[in-house]
This record gives structure tokens, sequence and C-alpha cells, in this order.
């Protein structure tokens, strides 16, 4: 009787090489979807969702107190990162210096002071001058409006003696160009600084008064065309239809609360952050003494753009 044979398959001969090739493969893939987790995680960590840091705001002490501690202490807890003051006539360089003995002891705070220099005041011609030490203990510079001149040749003369002075002690002189005085935009301070050619003259941006030069519906150009020499910039929440054009008109309409009126400051910062401008960025609060928690409410609409 024949007996039945059963063949089975013969085994695929084993090959060590190819084993070593396998395991290397699983490891391989094993190794980059963790490594791949890894990375998705770390993006987590460090890329946007990560809440980003507060963008400081600076405010004018118009009309707070007439103690600079207490000012100072009043906006710091409100979360404001500077004050600017007024030094305009004799009276305002012994408060000046209190605002600077306050600050001295205070972390990352910055206090500015802008001067009024009026060719018709006769305080202004040493009231600058006076400043000028205290402010460079400050880090801060000398900001100057210019109003009352006769003539173009006598602004250009007084910003290059201010210039020189300046650079004497270490302080930048930047032009505060404003509405209905010598240099009223910053167009108009560019040509100025020009003029005079010194290194140390540079300009400072605000929303207000390009709104009454007809700049409102152009702030993005004008970012563009004069940012990089900007030490300063202030803005203001205004009507979307405020109003352009020669004195005399109020305020009202163009400094007003962040949270107030129609028009949208959104183009201005957004150029603002995409010529990556490094200077304070300050809140104009003339004339708004009778709108009880403006400050505050400022600072929370600052913090959504």
């Amino acid at each position: 009787m024949l007996e039945c044979q059963h063949t089975r398959p013969s085994a695929r001969a084993f090959n060590p090489q190819r084993k070593m090739t396998t395991l290397f493969q699983r490891w391989r893939t094993i190794l980059s979807r963790s490594f791949g987790a890894l990375a998705i995680v770390a993006g987590l960590i460090t890329n946007p969702m990560t809440p980003q840091p507060r963008r400081a705001l600076l405010v004018y002490d118009f009309d707070l107190g007439p103690v600079p501690a207490s000012n100072v202490d009043h906006v710091r807890s409100l979360g404001f990162d500077g004050l600017v003051t007024r030094c305009s006539v004799a009276s305002d360089i012994p408060k000046l210096t209190q605002y600077a003995n306050h600050v001295a002891s205070l972390s990352r705070f910055q206090m500015l002071a802008y001067v009024n220099y009026d060719f018709n005041h006769p305080d202004s011609p040493t009231v600058w001058r006076d400043a000028l030490p205290i402010l460079a203990a400050l880090d801060a510079p000398l900001w100057v409006i210019v109003k009352n001149a006769a003539s173009t040749a006598e602004v250009d003369d007084l910003l290059l003696r201010m210039a020189r002075g300046s650079a004497a002690f270490g302080v930048p002189m930047v032009i505060y160009p404003h509405w209905n005085t010598n240099i009223e935009n910053a167009a108009e301070a560019a040509i100025r600084i020009a003029q005079v050619g010194h290194a140390n003259i540079h300009t400072s941006l605000h929303t207000c008064h390009e709104i009454r030069s007809g700049n409102q519906y152009d702030l993005r150009t004008v970012v563009a065309t004069h940012v990089q020499n900007t030490r300063l910039v202030t803005i203001a929440g205004a009507d979307s239809n405020a109003y352009a054009g020669p004195p005399p008109h109020t305020w009202s309409d163009a400094i007003r609360p962040l949270d107030r009126g129609g028009f949208d400051l959104t183009p201005f910062l957004h150029a603002l952050r995409k010529s990556r401008y490094k200077g304070p960025v300050i809140l104009h609060t003339w004339g708004l003494a009778n709108d009880p928690g403006h400050l505050a409410r400022s600072i929370r609409t600052y913090a959504k753009y």
C-alpha cells in the first residue's frame, strides 16, 4: 500500500541581512512618528497659540491731579507703561523733577515730556534748556511743539540750536507736529528736518493732527513715508467724519477714547507693526475730563488691536 506523502512548502531560507533591514525600517517609522509628535507639541508651545506679549501704551497726564507721584501710581494701576507731561513754562520744571524722582525707583515705566515752545512767551528760550538734564536722566527726548514763529528761517534756527543743545546731553531732539502751529504734520516736519540737515532731529506721528491735515484716509502711506525717522507716536479715537481743514475747530471729534467714534485705527496700527516701529505709542486724552473711566476703557480697547 502506498503511503500518502504530504509535502510542506519549503520555508524561505533565513536571511539575516533582510531581517536587519526590516527591523531598521520599522524602527525608523516609529521614531519618525515620535519625533513628528514632539515637533507638533513644540510648535504648540512656541508658536501663535501662546499668548502674545502685551503691547505697551503710555498716556498723557491731561486732566490728572496736581501730584506727580499720584498720577504715576494711578496710571500704572490701570496698566499704562508710561506718562507724558507738559514742560512749557518755568513752573513746569519742578513738576518734571518730581516726576523724574518718583519714576527713578520704578522699573519698566517711561516718563516723557513735551516742550511747548512759543515765540511769544518769555519762558520758552530757557525752559527747554533747563529741561535737558532732567530729560537725559529719564532717557527721554527733547520733544518740541513750535508756534508763533515769524518765519520758517526762525523755526529752522531754533531747531538747529535745539538739535545741537540736546546732542550735547545725549538726548534726541524730536519735532512734535501740531495743527495750527508752525509745523502741523509729519510731512511738514520732514521738510524742516531736511532743510536744517542735523542728524539729531527726528519727528513724531499723531493721528489727530494727521486727521486735521486731511490724511485720515491715507495713514498707512504717512507711516510708510515717515516711520524711519519717527521716535514717538500718539493715537486717539475719532469720528469717521472728523474735521479736516484750517482752524478754528474743537478737538472733540478727533481726540476721543479708543472705544468711541467710528474712525478705524487698525490700518494705522498694523502699518506701524509691519514697519517694525519700536518706539512708544501714547494715548492722547486732551479734553476728556468729563468722561469718567475713559482711561480704563481705552487701554482695554487697545489690547484688542
